[in-house]
């Protein structure tokens, strides 16, 4: 209460200058905000195994092969890249060598990554708008549930997030104290989270170039220059590796995964650029029409939403009410920065036509934490003071709750009771908020407390609900969650549906021991179509594999060339394809085509039925996926 009801004398609806001495309560929160944060990202984060598995499968490679760490290759047989920049990459190879590959050198780095989020984003607010936002703030990130997901999770995103927080945290002190170094040192970071997801770290240029035009003590022209300075200190940093790769002749580096024409240029303006946003020909206009909701979508809403609309409030709030003191005061700028960031996500993530998982929803959760935090001190602050005010808290307060309700609604085998009891506390902390307003006999602590009480459930019951399922779930795949995820239902046949076929995970750990059985010297366990199929076997072996046609099996390498020399050389005996693939249609294609070549050099292996009690494949392999055929191909 005490944090609360400090700085009696300040305008209504305004913040408390952000003071140098840290009150004494602080620290202690400080402390148990980051346990929470270390409760929800690392405990038992290796319960995923390894995740995603195509990063994973580049770790692997990383952490085995300098040459394949520097080429952001996506396996041990380098021959396609990644389809991300390859700072993940690198620092994933690196934890693995320093720790030894596996589920903890995997997993762990995004876990940190999270966890120095949270503390990053308390420094950026406490410099701007005070302890009592940062606070919450930073317990807020800790409780948005795709937040706690990324970092339990191997995608590149938590390490993204952490280098923009970083970059606002540089931005923030280069708007206070003018020096050019720390904005210089904002672009570096910008620089270097664009070569984790590249353009994605680009959503936030306009947030930070606003706020240091509007906010910084500088001349107008004094900031263009500097901004145009830090814009060039960015693009260098952006694009070296970029470029340095594209120096190197097409056959001694890893072609570009998910890329057309093997060019990385292409693949960051184009295939993680502009598709993503405007998708297939024609299709973007009835899309924006379409998802202008989609942040309150039943797939998304539980990663985000639950805060949003207070979101807005705080950034409304904040800007009119720091707006005329914008010189004097680093609270305008930061609630720019925010506001700006928030809302450029919200628009990009809405519209966008191409492929959007719900967990890219992440890039916002700073932005809202922050805003959300605001306008919960802000309005407290405001409502013990006018009554038109504490309505306006309460109205927040009540709508705020409905939306958990609603997300909550949505899930509706997921702790069915916990809707009721937010809305409930929603509706109490109204009452509670405008009590005093009502009665002088009700202007006690006890409304206080109760009103405080009941507002932080009604607020924030949802969302650590939500987190602390995520934390508890196991997240693989290509698709993950945040939540209680989806119910699964456990098929009582095999993986292709017949009572006589092995399930998909027999099915791969006996295509295994047949493979090691029958692959003598050979250097590579296997070559496989796309990602799906070979990484999960070079993961659980820690053998060379080799992934043909990169992630979707699209890409076209490695080509004809490089597999037949493997195959008379003995270093490959195996390839595994999926028939289901679409095959080249031009000539000149299926003239280098992998795939054609061991069709028609290489002989199939049979797969007559089996029973699953088999467990001895000394004579024949096993059965696996029907879409899957098993080539040998003897060196001639």
């Amino acid at each position: 209460m005490a944090s609360l009801t400090t700085h009696e004398h300040a305008s209504p609806c305004s913040l408390p200058e952000p003071q140098d001495d840290a009150p004494a309560w602080s620290r202690p929160a400080l402390i148990a905000v980051v346990a929470l944060a270390v409760a929800l990202m690392l405990l038992d984060v290796t319960r995923s195994g390894f995740g995603n598995v195509y990063y994973a499968t580049g770790a692997l490679a990383a952490s085995h092969s300098w040459s394949a760490l520097l080429n952001n290759a996506a396996d041990l047989g380098g021959y396609v890249s990644l389809d991300k920049g390859p700072l993940p990459d690198w620092l994933m190879g690196l934890s693995g060598r320093l720790f030894g590959f596996g589920s903890f050198s995997v997993m762990v780095p995004n876990a940190l990554y999270g966890i120095a989020t949270v503390l990053v984003l308390h420094d950026t607010v406490r410099r701007a708008l005070g302890h009592q936002v940062a606070i919450l703030a930073a317990m807020i990130m800790a409780l948005t549930p795709v937040a706690v997901l990324v970092a339990r999770y191997n995608a590149p995103d938590a390490l993204l997030l952490l280098l923009l927080v970083c970059a606002a945290w540089a931005l923030t002190v280069a708007v206070q104290s003018g020096r050019l170094r720390a904005l210089l040192l904002c672009a570096v970071l910008v620089g270097l989270a664009f070569n984790t997801k590249m353009l994605e770290a680009y959503l936030v240029l306009p947030a930070l170039a606003l706020a240091y035009v509007l906010a910084a003590r500088r001349s107008l022209r004094t900031r263009l220059g500097e901004l145009a300075l830090a814009a060039g200190a960015m693009l260098l940093v952006s694009l070296l590796w970029f470029a340095s790769m594209m120096l190197v002749p097409a056959g001694d580096r890893p072609y570009v995964g998910e890329s057309s024409g093997n060019s990385w240029f292409q693949l960051i303006l184009d295939g993680n650029g502009i598709e993503r946003v405007t998708g297939s020909a024609g299709a973007f206009g009835r899309h924006v029409e379409s998802n202008l909701l989609y942040l309150f979508s039943r797939h998304v809403a539980g990663q985000i939403a639950w805060l949003l609309s207070l979101a807005l409030v705080g950034l409304v709030l904040g800007v009119l009410t720091t707006s005329s003191s914008r010189r004097s005061r680093p609270a305008f700028g930061a609630y720019i920065l925010w506001g700006t960031w928030a809302l450029v996500g919200c628009v990009v993530l809405s519209i966008s036509a191409g492929t959007r998982h719900a967990y890219y929803t992440s890039l916002l959760a700073p932005a809202v934490a922050t805003l959300a935090a605001a306008a919960l001190v802000t309005l407290w602050r405001a409502a013990r003071g006018s009554s038109i005010a504490a309505t306006g808290f309460a109205l927040v307060i009540v709508a705020t709750s409905c939306v958990s309700f609603a997300v909550l609604v949505d899930a509706a085998a997921f702790v069915p009771w916990l809707r009721w009891v937010v809305l409930g506390c929603g509706a109490v902390a109204a009452v509670a908020i405008l009590a005093p307003h009502m009665h002088a006999a009700l202007r006690r602590p006890a409304t206080a407390t109760l009103a405080l009480g009941a507002a932080a459930v009604a607020s924030l019951a949802g969302p650590a609900a939500y987190s602390l399922a995520t934390a508890t779930r196991d997240h693989t795949g290509y698709d993950p969650i945040a939540g209680p995820g989806p119910v699964e239902h456990t098929p009582a046949t095999g993986a292709a549906g017949h009572p006589d076929e092995l399930t998909s995970e027999q099915s791969v750990a006996a295509l295994i021991a047949y493979l090691q059985a029958h692959r003598g010297h050979a250097r590579f366990l296997l070559a496989a179509t796309d990602a799906t199929t070979a990484d999960p076997i070079a993961l659980a072996t820690r053998q060379p594999v080799i992934t043909i046609g990169g992630f979707s099996g699209s890409d076209p390498a490695p080509t004809s060339g490089p597999i037949e020399r493997l195959i008379n050389s003995g270093e490959l005996r195996y390839v595994l394809l999926d028939a289901s693939r679409v095959m080249p249609t031009s000539a000149a294609e299926r003239a280098i085509s992998a795939p054609t070549w061991v069709e028609h050099h290489c002989s199939r292996v049979s797969y007559p039925p089996a029973n699953p009690t088999v467990t001895s494949y000394a004579s024949r392999p096993p059965p696996i996926d029907s879409r899957l055929t098993l080539f040998a191909c003897d060196s001639r």
